[in-house]
């Protein structure tokens, strides 16, 4: 009888260890393909986050900087034409100037979406640009390069009389908004402009 309680026992004991090790091991195939969804997961909201955050960097630091401004009159009574000077920000990434958007506001007028001429030549308003300094000899505008935009309105909107202030405001495709504001002098007297009241 001892016998038979002996050998029962040892049955019974191998039968649960086989139980609980197919248990464990189901255990642990779960747990992998957890962990393989969570470190999935994360790589996704890594990689998401990295991309967001270079975006976020490159809107805040991305800007222009208008060194000078100069107003053309064709017949010294009124400015017809702007040519500003412009170069990149403090910490600014570089810009395609094909991007860039201006608008421009007076007493009366204000035009908006006015884009390179190489960019649309069917637009409302357009501005040229030619390189003062280049380095690159391309159209993307780069730390240490110099652009000249001249911005000269076909519809005669950009039409500043004496005494008169306007804003242009200068928009690349990511970034933040450049604004100048000036006044016109009280007295038009030469072809060019570079003396603001």
């Amino acid at each position: 009888m001892d016998k038979r309680l002996g050998q029962f026992f040892v049955e019974k004991n191998g039968q649960v260890g086989i139980g609980m090790l197919i248990i464990f091991i189901s255990m642990i195939i779960v747990a992998l393909v957890a962990a393989g969804v969570l470190l999935q997961t994360s790589g996704r909201l890594q990689t998401k986050a990295s991309a967001t955050g270079e975006q976020a960097i490159t809107e805040v630091s991305s800007h222009l900087k208008v060194v000078s401004t100069v107003g053309y009159s064709s017949d010294t009574t009124n400015i017809t034409s702007l040519i500003m000077a412009v170069q990149l920000g403090a910490g600014s990434g570089s810009v395609d100037i094909d991007n860039i958007i201006l608008s421009f506001q007076s007493e009366n007028v204000y035009t908006s979406g006015i884009v390179s001429s190489q960019a649309s030549a069917g637009a409302v308003a357009n501005f040229t640009f030619s390189f003062i300094k280049n380095n690159t000899a391309n159209d993307i505008l780069e730390r240490g390069e110099i652009v000249e935009i001249t911005y000269t309105d076909l519809d005669n909107d950009l039409d500043i009389s004496p005494n008169q202030e306007f804003i242009v405001t200068l928009q690349p495709k990511s970034g933040q908004s450049t604004q100048l504001k000036k006044r016109s002098p009280f007295v038009i007297s030469q072809a060019y402009v570079s003396r603001w009241s």
